[in-house]
């Protein structure tokens, strides 16, 4: 790990690729038999691919896989780095297969490095950026399947997964890792999405003092969770401050998450943002939710009912269903339906955390809807964001009304009920919360089921439910 090795991979990891890969090209003619450098090529090939989604350069870069993990496995296995580095490229190509939705070779390469990882950590076991992927693996381990588990001999938890980035967290902000940034990035997402400890995750970006004006990914994450923590306002400010000079690779993407984060606040100039993705960015991802957000745009901001359908065709037609995201996309283009102007409005001013706004703009519409015969959403809408403002008497008035009044086709009930049995175990009225949770298993909206009902699926194992908070 030498200090141009250091130069190169902070280059390569703020996504200045070109600039990495020429620093990594000299090293090859004053350090040949540094195999060290074939590590670092590889995170030049899994940012560009994991950001760009170019299927041709997918096709093309992929050989160099295994040419880099021949170079690795010629060098010197008495080296803590010599499992470690094979490893690490096997995993990231095990992301990179997953992108382009070769999910059975992906998890023959994460069982692979898995077992690299287990043995490189029993062998030197004072060397802790075994951590680094480790921690993912174990924090994961309990998502899956039992008989998955089993049959590939991964084992881990959430908490062992925690302990063992928190670890080398520590030691990452002590002795100033070259490795910071993405041992932070690591264990931000699994306090966030595994633990549920969102505030906690996004302290970590000013605890640890990434910069994210001088790197787009920093700036992704940590707008991204400046966002889910109702911070769209900071989220917009990160986004802007990104850098975005041609000494860095494009990231589209970042484009599409400032035109959205303006869309939750009803900006009139959104719909430039997210075209501007969508005319640039030719990867598989996001397309629908993007044609999604357009077709909300219309609605919301113009009440144009035409550019709606427009865009909702787009939607169906354009993309692919591979993510939460654009699977939820492609099934609302295929919902006959038109959304109310209203309703619409209401859940992108409480997605973009204005909970104040979406209130009085329900309350202000109120005799268009409690007077009428709807689908349950204005109570739901009512509900959610009265839980948002912690007003739980009239939250659990109105999520009651949501499930009595939801279409049981429609997902207002199923997820009210959940929403509802949380509060009350937050009260420790735990009788009454199971009531809700069974109810929630009782129902079945079309397209929603098997999500709704795998937040409550631990229950049925005997686990604790304490970290179910804010799931729904």
């Amino acid at each position: 790990m030498s200090d141009a090795i250091k130069d190169a991979y902070r280059d390569i990891s703020s996504l200045k690729i070109r600039s990495g890969t020429q620093k990594l090209n000299l090293i090859k003619l004053n350090e040949p038999d540094n195999a060290m450098v074939y590590y670092m090529e590889n995170y030049a090939d899994f940012f560009t691919l994991f950001i760009q989604e170019d299927e041709t350069k997918y096709k093309t870069l992929l050989k160099n896989r295994d040419v880099r993990l021949n170079k690795i496995r010629a060098s010197d296995p008495a080296s803590p780095y010599y499992l470690y580095c094979q490893a690490e490229i096997i995993l990231q190509w095990a992301t990179i297969k997953l992108k382009f939705n070769d999910k059975i070779n992906a998890a023959t390469d994460v069982f692979e490095a898995y077992k690299l990882l287990e043995k490189n950590a029993k062998k030197f076991p004072d060397f802790l950026e075994n951590n680094k992927s480790l921690s993912i693996i174990h924090a994961l381990a309990e998502s899956v399947p039992g008989w998955v588990r089993k049959i590939m001999g991964i084992k881990g938890s959430i908490d062992q997964g925690t302990k063992e980035i928190s670890m080398l967290a520590t030691r990452a902000a002590f002795e100033n890792h070259i490795f910071k940034e993405e041992i932070v990035a690591i264990y931000s997402y699994i306090l966030f999405y595994s633990n549920n400890r969102k505030e906690e995750a996004y302290a970590l970006f000013d605890r640890f003092r990434l910069n994210h004006k001088l790197n787009p990914l920093v700036a992704f994450l940590k707008a991204t969770m400046a966002q889910k923590t109702g911070r769209n306002e900071i989220a917009l400010k990160i986004l802007e401050e990104r850098p975005k000079s041609s000494d860095y690779i494009p990231f589209y993407y970042l484009d599409f998450m400032y035109g959205k984060f303006k869309l939750y606040r009803l900006d009139k100039d959104a719909d430039m943002h997210i075209q501007y993705f969508l005319t640039h960015f030719k990867g598989k991802h996001y397309i629908k939710e993007a044609w999604q957000k357009m077709a909300w745009y219309h609605m919301a901001v113009h009440n144009d009912k035409v550019m709606y359908k427009k865009c909702m065709v787009n939607c169906a037609k354009y993309g692919q269903s591979l993510i939460d995201e654009d699977i939820q996309a492609g099934k609302e283009a295929g919902n006959a339906t038109m959304p109310n102007d209203v309703m619409l409005k209401a859940r992108l001013l409480f997605d973009g955390g204005y909970y104040t706004k979406c209130e009085n703009l329900l309350i202000l519409h109120s005799e268009k809807f409690v007077n009428a015969i709807h689908d349950g959403e204005y109570y739901y809408r009512l509900a959610r964001v009265m839980d948002a403002l912690k007003n739980y008497h009239d939250a659990l008035d109105y999520y009651d009304l949501t499930i009595i009044k939801s279409d049981p086709g429609k997902y207002y009930a199923c997820n009210a009920a959940p929403n509802a049995g949380l509060i009350y175990e937050q009260t420790k009225k735990y009788a009454k919360s199971k009531t809700y949770f069974e109810k929630c298993l009782e129902l079945n909206p079309a397209g929603y089921t098997s999500s709704l009902h795998q937040k409550l699926s631990r229950d049925s194992s005997g686990s604790d439910i304490k970290n179910r908070r804010g799931m729904f």
